[in-house]
């Protein structure tokens, strides 16, 4: 779990049952339905299946491409309003729960989770009550490493046993094919949206000893993934200020499901027009100090014995082997020439 001046992702780590707890007894659920954001009839849609049936019986991916869809569309179209605020955080302890269940193939839940709470809480977690934001980020941020999400890998070469991370591992898809879901044009989206939650979200101090952690998980494919996530973002990190809109242009392609519906389609860049007041603003996306940390902590990282290292793990195995084709060397180029 997370302290003040430490906190590390390793595998198999358990979200706080108890910070779900606290936020349950706190987040009441509201007496008024939800509604959809967009609507062009007299009548508009009401989520009547949050009152009418028990939230495990509501499918991942009608949570996903409508529920969470409508808060965080919504939130980045028509502003904030209650029903979208309130019915969130009063489903947020159960969310977290099932962040793990996976829709079409290798689609996480988490996604549209991390999607969905950046909207509502775009300015930094507030205290809804004494220790929320540690609650958060004992439970929130913590869900990539879900023991669910683990299992048990035996190398033969070694025989070493660690874990390796089933959603980025190979799966069969709709034609029973071995395939990835990452490669060298586009980033795990699972592994894109818990990145940005913590690079949102993480206090300075807490960010050199998250980083450190990253490059402690001893498994290929959680190396070849950080790797091409970290050639897309790299260059957006880089820039003054982090607008949402950036996600989209990144190469490879850094973006996750609902990532499109951050932000506010009203904000601005810059400070000169900000948006109405009750819009989030796209200038406040990723705290600058927060990137520039980051990118320093990596810089240190990141060695030529490093990605040579990397490199050859990678060619080891055909699927990550394809899947990060030239990827160390063109993130090693980019930092050397920030040097």
């Amino acid at each position: 779990m997370s302290s003040k001046l430490e906190y590390k992702w390793i595998p198999k780590t358990t979200v706080s049952l108890d910070a779900l707890e606290r936020m349950r007894k706190h987040f009441h659920k509201p007496k008024l339905l939800m509604g959809e954001a967009w609507f062009m009839g007299k009548e508009r849609r009401l989520y009547t299946e949050l009152v009418d049936r028990p939230f495990d019986q509501i499918e991942p991916s009608e949570l996903s491409t409508e529920i969470l869809f409508e808060i965080a569309s919504g939130t980045k179209c028509f502003g904030h309003r209650e029903e979208w605020d309130e019915w969130f955080k009063y489903l947020l302890p159960q969310l977290i729960l099932r962040s793990s269940e996976s829709y079409f193939f290798n689609e996480l839940l988490l996604q549209s989770v991390v999607s969905a709470f950046m909207n509502i809480y775009w300015n930094g977690i507030p205290e809804e009550y004494k220790g929320f934001r540690n609650d958060v980020i004992n439970s929130l941020s913590f869900c990539l490493m879900n023991e669910d999400l683990w299992f048990d890998h035996h190398n033969e070469e070694t025989r070493e046993v660690y874990p390796r991370a089933t959603f980025l591992d190979t799966y069969r898809d709709g034609q029973g094919n071995l395939r990835l879901d990452w490669n060298t044009g586009k980033a795990n989206e699972s592994l894109s949206a818990m990145m940005f939650l913590c690079l949102k979200y993480l206090n300075i101090e807490e960010i050199s000893s998250w980083v450190k952690s990253l490059f402690s998980i001893n498994d290929v494919y959680w190396k070849g993934a950080l790797m091409v996530w970290l050639l897309g973002a790299y260059d957006v990190l880089e820039q003054p200020i982090v607008v949402p809109s950036m996600l989209e242009k990144a190469s490879p392609e850094i973006t996750w499901e609902n990532s499109h519906a951050l932000g506010s389609s009203y904000g601005s860049a810059d400070a000169k027009y900000p948006p109405a007041e009750e819009f989030n603003d796209n200038k406040d996306f990723i705290p600058v100090e927060n990137a520039k940390c980051f990118l320093e902590k990596i810089r240190g990282q990141i060695t030529d014995e490093l990605i040579l290292h990397w490199a050859e793990l990678f060619a080891q195995d055909r699927f990550v082997g394809e899947s990060t084709c030239n990827v160390p060397e063109l993130i090693l180029d980019k930092i050397q020439k920030r040097k």
